[in-house]
């Protein structure tokens, strides 16, 4: 037995005396080198692929500078670009109408807007003229209020009183406002031919014409800072009424898609004088559709976590909380990566789930 053992070549020898065997052998060599050094390959670059799905830079599109939405937006860019990966810059446009096409694009990757220009603009009904697809809601914000105001010392009260005045009127900038005031003077049953309309081209001409006194209102958001500009050029001003019954709601809202009447306290904001109604509706952050999963639960985490300093940020950010986020009432669809989020906070219902189907069908 011993003998044979001795004799037995060993497994060096056997494959040396047989070139199949050492060629086998080479080849196993090879693919398990092979694919050792794929599976480094992959661990080694599974952070950074990780890492690249978060953009370095965005852009959030607002409406132009000195409005309420660009100042929403900077407040924005600074608490992402302070708490996330991404720096964002504010890019400023007259209205939705010039950043709409670009976002539709997946050039544009953010945009500050209403409920109703987000409803209008996703289903091309007035006043946008071809549907515009690829708007994903981030977060819902807070709720925006408008009305028309007048000189501090107007014997003007409320809108049913501005029959007959100066209004500014037509806005091609940035057509949804001109649906907004059409829809807050319905609201008192006046429509543009009770009027004397002044046609203006955007919100800061509206404002400029009411500063230079060829107007006796102007339209505009609760805490713009083109409303503070007015008030310390003009020596005051303040907001005027709504009319805020059941009948007027009704024809607002006709007008208007997803606005309603609610009342704004009297001294907490620049303008309120006395209680006063407004015409109310949310203010969305969205997205692009092409934005990265990843880079949408970057920006909607930063947000989520830093309310507190969104509004010391800027005062009309108070409203951007957690709870108001996720909307059963949204008219266009949430982006999956902010849904990734919400799911993980226990936002996200089978309610939302149903919801979001919906809107993605239409």
């Amino acid at each position: 037995m011993h003998e044979e053992t001795r004799r037995r070549p060993s497994a060096a020898a056997q494959t040396a005396s047989c070139p199949g065997n050492a060629a086998r052998s080479r080849r196993d060599m090879r693919k398990w080198t092979k694919r050792v050094g794929v599976a480094l390959l992959v661990s080694a670059l599974a952070p950074s692929a990780a890492l690249a799905q978060v953009p370095r830079s965005a852009s959030v599109a607002t409406h132009a500078m000195g409005s309420l939405y660009n100042a929403i937006g900077t407040g924005i860019a600074t608490v992402v670009s302070r708490h996330s990966p991404i720096t964002v810059r504010v890019q400023p446009f007259a209205g939705p109408p010039a950043w709409l096409p670009s976002m539709d694009k997946g050039d544009t990757d953010m945009g500050v807007l209403t409920s109703a220009d987000a409803v209008t603009s996703y289903k091309g009904i007035n006043p946008y003229k071809r549907p515009f697809k690829n708007t994903r809601i981030l977060l819902v914000g807070g709720a925006i209020q408008l009305s028309f105001y007048v000189r501090k010392d107007s014997s003007i009260q409320t809108i049913a009183d501005l029959k007959g005045k100066r209004v500014p009127t037509d806005f091609p900038g940035i057509p949804i406002v001109k649906l907004s005031t059409t829809a807050g003077l319905a609201s008192a049953g006046l429509s543009y031919k009770d009027i004397v309309q002044v046609p203006v081209s955007d919100l800061q001409a509206a404002n400029q014409a009411f500063m230079e006194g060829r107007t006796d209102t102007n339209w505009l958001g609760l805490r713009s800072p083109l409303v503070e500009e007015a008030n310390a050029r003009v020596g005051g001003v303040k907001w005027i009424s709504v009319i805020d019954t059941p009948e007027g709601a009704e024809k607002m809202a006709s007008v208007y898609p997803g606005s309603y009447p609610a009342t704004a306290k009297a001294g907490s904001a620049t303008g309120l004088v006395k209680d006063t109604a407004m015409l109310t509706n949310d203010i969305y952050l969205v997205g692009t559709k092409d934005l990265s999963d990843d880079g949408a639960y970057a920006i909607v985490k930063a947000l989520w976590d830093n309310t507190k300093e969104l509004a010391a940020a800027y005062a009309a950010l108070a409203s951007w909380r957690q709870d108001r986020m996720v909307s059963t009432k949204a008219f266009i669809p949430y982006h999956p990566g902010a849904i990734k989020f919400y799911k993980e906070k226990g936002m996200w219902s089978a309610q939302m789930d149903d919801l979001q189907a919906k809107l993605l069908a239409q």
